[in-house]
């Protein structure tokens, strides 16, 4: 074989192996990402203020993936996940960046006669930047509101009310 075919033949394998490489320690990175998450939710039978505090921790830490994951995969507030990863430039960015909680609150059950789902509401002073329609600051008694699901309280809805 000629020393240049030899070559190109060698450069090809290399670049081949290099992807190769890259692709299986992204999707391992990918793999110890996703461990990591589920090692952070709750297990199905959490009492939901405790996953409501979870859920409260993770959007202060931006842990999005935490809070997509205790999320309702049907409710309103599925594309809202508290995480504030963008530059808030104005003051309806409508990407909610949770900067502190406190006062947690009395759950009150919600039944399905008069919301789209059973839920469990909460109240919780809030103080957040970057939420659409809000001015950047408190929101005291802030409702978090969980359905569950099988894989334990999922957020379904939030708001006043």
């Amino acid at each position: 074989m000629p020393r240049r075919l030899w070559a190109a033949g060698a450069i090809g394998i290399a670049a081949a192996v290099a992807v190769s490489t890259v692709t299986v320690v992204h999707h391992e990175r990918a793999e110890a990402q996703e461990r990591a998450v589920e090692a952070l939710l709750p297990a199905p039978d959490t009492p939901v203020r405790q996953v409501l505090l979870v859920y409260l921790r993770a959007a202060k830490a931006h842990q999005c993936r935490v809070t997509a994951a205790l999320m309702a995969p049907d409710g309103p507030e599925r594309d809202a996940p508290w995480c504030g990863t963008r530059r808030h430039t104005w003051w309806s960015d409508d990407d909610p960046d949770l900067v502190s909680y406190g006062n947690v609150g009395r759950t009150s059950h919600v039944s399905a006669e008069h919301a789209p789902a059973a839920e469990e509401c909460i109240p919780v002073d809030i103080v957040q930047k970057g939420m659409s329609g809000a001015d950047p600051g408190s929101l005291p008694g802030w409702e978090f509101c969980f359905t569950h699901t099988a894989d334990g309280w999922r957020l379904f809805d939030e708001g006043y009310g």
